[in-house]
């Protein structure tokens, strides 16, 4: 359990460490400063003070006296460490996107109580029923799951896909070597014997180093990023909704295989009841004892169903047990043997709901971060798709070495180079690109509806409980002074039957009334605890106070 409610707190943590203006803990910002050092002398040298860039013609001229070829070889390096430093800036993750919906989180709970500000609830909801066992199978549960493991597939998934658009923003530089062998035909010239055409062979081999970089000037492929980043956070917040959920559940099948044992000690101590009651009918039968006047074979048919069904209600109730266990074992990715939960007990109601309840559900629930990092998503899908309707500029360049002889190619005299700029504007696209942003518009209003039936999911969520809590508390208190008076008056009908002024039939009455209130009695306790379990998810924790997320900035 430790390790899970740690496990949503870092994603908390991980998408506020993301905002606009922070600094990351990330290497590259000391990879970005040790290359700048290192190229330094570079960047500084004489070579690039003469460095003359035309955007017409994109020539360097060296300064009079150097060496060309290796004039070109130093620019080509200057260059790449120019491209490298300017595409070291690494998008961030988007800004908060919630201005894109219309929800606001109410003042207060209109089923509980009023709102305080200054309280924010955590994680460890578990920890509140203090149950040793329950806590530990939980945390098999978050260990073994593979409902889990395939979230954590997805989140490994988005973050590859954020890479993979991330690496458009960086130059792209790559190796070559080449090798060719040609045989051509000199035709015309009367040198050799006649009718024999003469023929030259030749070697060419080639090394070269090709970089090739699409300048973001608009900002498309940084936006293009950002959205991966946004759905990487959003598959992160989803795993933390999917663990969420899935401690709920497991508590809640916990509390039904608790419930159903209990049900079969209930059910076992209610055939031995109904054995005595009919083993005590069938005796003054069998002594011809009439009770009022009455022939008794009615009452003990009656009696004898009594314990007939009682056997019945035995039996469902053990199935049920291992049905529950096996799927406890589900849950927690182990072979369904029914062999799980064989100490599970209802535990202690947890208490009252503070009157200081946050209403900060923005704040909280997984479920909510993930669909407002799916608009942030959309809106930046937006942006890279109106940013696609202008030119972009990509550059290439080339270095390396071309000879007949392989042993020359790291000969700085066999040198080749070159360079090139390459801007392109879209004209005609048949309408394409244009629908591409109609489409990403049409995604980014979606997102924030989804976003909406979301929130006014999750407060009617926590409506809902905190009215069930009032409710369940007052069936608790009925119930438990029902199966109080159903006791007294059983035992008071058991009373006057031995002295012979009751009747049988009100101890048959009595002992029904006795055990269905207190089979209800334990319904109505599971019930409470797996009400509070939804309390629980519905507010995204438990009621300890902790320190508040921030937001995320929104951009100017």
């Amino acid at each position: 359990m430790k390790r899970f409610s740690e496990g949503f707190r870092s994603l908390r943590v991980e998408r506020s460490h993301t905002r606009p203006g922070h600094t990351h803990a990330h290497s590259d910002s000391s990879i970005t400063q040790a290359t700048t050092e290192k190229l330094s002398p570079l960047v500084a040298s004489p070579i690039s003070q003469r460095m003359h860039f035309s955007v017409g013609s994109l020539i360097f001229t060296p300064a009079p006296g150097e060496n060309r070829l290796s004039s070109a070889g130093r620019i080509c390096a200057v260059l790449a460490a120019g491209l490298f430093l300017l595409s070291s800036c690494e998008s961030v993750s988007p800004p908060d996107a919630k201005h894109h919906s219309s929800i606001k989180a109410p003042g207060h709970w209109i089923a509980g109580s009023s709102y305080h500000h200054d309280l924010i609830p955590d994680c460890n909801w578990v920890e509140s029923f203090k149950a040793p066992e329950l806590t530990e199978y939980i945390g098999v549960v978050m260990t073994g799951n593979k409902d889990l493991k395939a979230a954590q597939s997805r989140i490994e998934i988005a973050g590859a896909n954020a890479r993979i658009a991330g690496a458009e923003l960086y130059p792209q530089l790559q190796g070559g070597f080449s090798g060719q062998r040609e045989q051509q035909i000199i035709v015309g010239f009367p040198l050799g014997p006649p009718g024999v055409p003469l023929s030259s062979l030749s070697n060419r081999f080639g090394l070269s180093l090709d970089l090739s970089w699409e300048i973001d000037l608009w900002g498309r492929i940084a936006a293009a990023k950002s959205a991966f980043v946004a759905e990487f956070e959003a598959s992160t917040f989803d795993r933390s909704t999917a663990e969420l959920s899935l401690a709920g559940q497991a508590a809640k099948t916990w509390f039904a295989l608790a419930e159903a044992r209990e049900q079969v000690q209930l059910s076992r101590s209610a055939i031995a009841t109904f054995s005595e009651t009919e083993s005590a009918i069938r005796e003054r039968f069998e002594q011809g004892i009439e009770e009022n006047g009455q022939n008794l074979a009615s009452q003990l048919l009656l009696a004898e169903a009594d314990v007939a069904n009682a056997k019945d209600g035995l039996a469902s109730r053990e199935e049920l047990v291992g049905r529950t266990s096996r799927q406890l074992e589900v849950l927690a990715g182990s072979y369904p043997a029914g062999a799980a939960g064989k100490s599970a007990s209802l535990p202690g109601f947890p208490g009252s709901v503070p009157a200081d309840l946050p209403a900060t559900l923005l704040d909280r629930r997984p479920d909510l971060a993930a669909a407002e990092r799916r608009i942030a998503a959309a809106d930046k899908r937006l942006l890279e798709a109106k940013r696609s309707l202008l030119p972009a500029l990509s550059l290439t360049g080339r270095y390396g070495t071309v000879s007949d002889d392989i042993g020359d190619l790291l000969d700085s005299d066999f040198s080749v180079w070159s360079i090139a700029g390459n801007l392109a504007q879209p004209i005609l696209q048949g309408g394409r690109l244009r629908a591409n942003v109609s489409k990403r518009d049409s995604e980014l209003q979606l997102s924030a509806t989804e976003f909406e039936k979301t929130a006014l999911t999750a407060f009617a969520e926590v409506e809902n409980a905190l009215a069930a809590e009032s409710f369940l508390n007052r069936r608790f208190e009925a119930l438990t002074e029902a199966s109080r008076l159903a006791l007294a008056a059983y035992r008071r009908s058991l009373d006057e039957f031995d002295l012979g002024t009751g009747d049988i039939l009100t101890v048959l009455t009595s002992q029904q009334r006795l055990f269905t209130s207190r089979s209800q009695l334990l319904g109505v306790k599971r019930m409470r605890l797996d009400n509070r379990v939804d309390l629980y998810l519905a507010l995204g924790g438990s009621f300890t106070p902790c320190e508040a997320p921030q937001d995320k900035s929104p951009e100017n």
